[in-house]
């Protein structure tokens, strides 16, 4: 039924938020190597979910805030959006091969970045690090 899929996209979409959510801040920041990898980054960026942002705020390294939601005339530098059937994938473990990036969810459609993508790349291990962490099965 057209419905039931719905439900079940918005279920995944609200289960993919919780484990963003209980992963990033609390293993970004207990984790020294992580956090000093990104010791050269301080920016407010936004990861989304499907239709829910996050707006993440990192000062060298750690997670100072991860909100669901953008405040009113928030300014970001740069954003990750990808769907929830993108962000799914990337998080299975091991993803399957086309979708265990997030250049290769790029390329697949299922994911945009946007904004000041110099900081994003002179900083990517650290990044795709901080968003493979709700990875099923994560070893951190």
């Amino acid at each position: 039924m057209p419905g039931d899929s719905k439900v079940s996209a918005a279920s995944l979409e609200q289960e993919l938020c919780d484990r963003f959510e209980r992963a990033v801040p609390k293993v970004v920041n207990s984790d020294r190597h992580l956090v000093w990898r990104g010791r050269n980054l301080t920016v407010d960026c936004v990861v989304q979910i499907g239709t829910v942002p996050f707006l993440l705020r990192i000062e060298e390294g750690s997670i100072r805030e991860c909100r669901k939601g953008l405040p009113l005339l928030c300014s970001w530098a740069f954003a990750v959006r990808g769907s929830a059937k993108g962000w799914a994938a990337l998080w299975q473990n091991p993803p399957p091969p086309g979708w265990h990036d997030i250049f290769a969810l790029t390329k697949r459609g299922e994911m945009a970045l946007e904004g000041n993508l110099h900081l994003l790349m002179a900083n990517l291990q650290y990044f795709k690090d901080v968003v493979a962490l709700p990875q099923e099965g994560g070893s951190r």
